[in-house]
């Protein structure tokens, strides 16, 4: 049986402070509660909603906090920033680095990390034989999630 979504919360955020002990820095409050407050979300999240989320805890924060706090979170890789979206979303795999595709939903949302080292590879090395160096690469496919394909009009599984 699966662990209640309290739990399995507690458990990332747990691993994400061991993780920062064990690789020399820390979660400051805030950053852990940013953290926390994406790992929550079911959907990803921009920055004025992480506000919004962290008023309760903290007051008013000012932009430019919760912005340095997500660049912290992406530059060590707790969390990936959703580009079509200009939200960010939990990592799904924080103990290495790694290349990841993104399926989102149109409809509900849903976003979903999908490892995917070969395709990253595949399009880094295809890009100097046409003189171009990649330097930061997303790939966001955006489409129906399972649920909303079949409530979708017209879609085959909706008929």
């Amino acid at each position: 049986m699966a662990a209640p979504l309290a739990e399995q919360q507690a458990a990332r955020l747990a691993h994400a402070d061991a993780l920062a002990a064990e690789r020399g820095f820390a979660l400051t409050p805030l950053r852990r509660q940013v953290y926390a407050a994406i790992v929550a979300s079911d959907r990803p999240i921009g920055a004025y909603d992480l506000l919004t989320a962290l008023e309760p805890q903290r007051g008013r924060v000012p932009p430019t906090t919760v912005y340095r706090a997500l660049d912290f979170l992406v530059e060590h890789g707790f969390v990936h920033r959703i580009e079509s979206r200009n939200a960010f979303v939990a990592c799904c795999e924080l103990d290495r680095p790694h290349q990841s595709q993104f399926l989102i939903c149109e409809t509900c949302g849903e976003t979903v990390e999908i490892p995917g080292g070969e395709l990253a590879k595949q399009l880094s090395n295809s890009a100097p034989a046409h003189g171009f160096e990649v330097h930061h690469q997303v790939v966001e496919l955006s489409g129906l999630c399972a649920a909303c394909k079949i409530h979708q009009p017209g879609s085959a599984a909706g008929r």
